[in-house]
């Protein structure tokens, strides 16, 4: 019996020492902010339309304009953002990029994770244990747990296009941006993710080719 005692505190010690020398993340990655960004989408997304919220992740009107113009330059009125997922994927990505820098430096994956979920329903960081937070923060965390870092999944041309294009948006080259979504145009016509991301760029200069070729191709992320 004394044995047994001393086997058990001898583990509950080991598993509080792991616990304190839990690795602590400076900064989320890139590809953990992509991972957030679809976890809160499955999170958010209501089985049906709620009235007010736009998008898959239910962003509010007065957002939606002023983070569009923020993070894209364009200021888009609600009906476009949800109209054009690819656009407002784009936009919540800025968004949380910018809020991992406020409220998730210096902590551990899973509690940075439930952090910004927490800022993203409450505007308060603090709150992910909440009792009309939690659920939601518990929602995000286990959709972002799924999929594993590092593991490659299979994407079409089209997808790669897309988030080329979107990536290149975002760092205000609208020249390559447009050949990408023209691509993704070209495996899916009349897609309207495309046609959308192609109308938020700004009008190409008069005698430029929109259709001249790209001579890199997408990353296959």
């Amino acid at each position: 019996m004394q044995f047994c005692k001393q086997l058990v505190a001898r583990s509950s010690f080991i598993v509080a020492l792991s616990l304190i020398a839990a690795p602590v993340s400076a900064q989320m990655t890139d590809a953990q902010i992509v991972r957030l960004v679809e976890a809160m989408r499955q999170a958010s997304k209501p089985e049906k339309p709620v009235t007010g919220l736009y998008s898959d992740w239910q962003v509010k009107p007065e957002n939606v304009t002023r983070w569009s113009k923020q993070c894209g330059g364009k200021e888009l009125s609600p009906t476009e953002f949800q109209a054009n997922a690819a656009a407002a994927r784009s936009i919540v990505t800025c968004v949380m990029r910018d809020a991992v820098k406020q409220y998730a430096r210096d902590t551990n994956e899973t509690t940075a994770v439930q952090r910004l979920a927490a800022w993203w329903m409450t505007g308060d960081p603090t709150k992910f244990n909440a009792r009309e937070t939690a659920p939601y923060v518990q929602q995000v965390v286990k959709a972002y747990q799924v999929t594993e870092p590092g593991k490659p999944t299979a994407k079409t041309f089209y997808d790669r296009y897309m988030a080329a294009g979107i990536e290149a948006a975002q760092r205000k080259d609208q020249k390559t941006a447009r050949l990408y979504f023209q691509r993704a145009l070209d495996e899916r016509p009349r897609d309207q993710s495309a046609l959308q991301a192609i109308r938020n760029l700004t009008p190409p200069v008069r005698g430029s080719n929109p259709n001249s070729p790209i001579t890199e191709q997408p990353s296959q992320r």
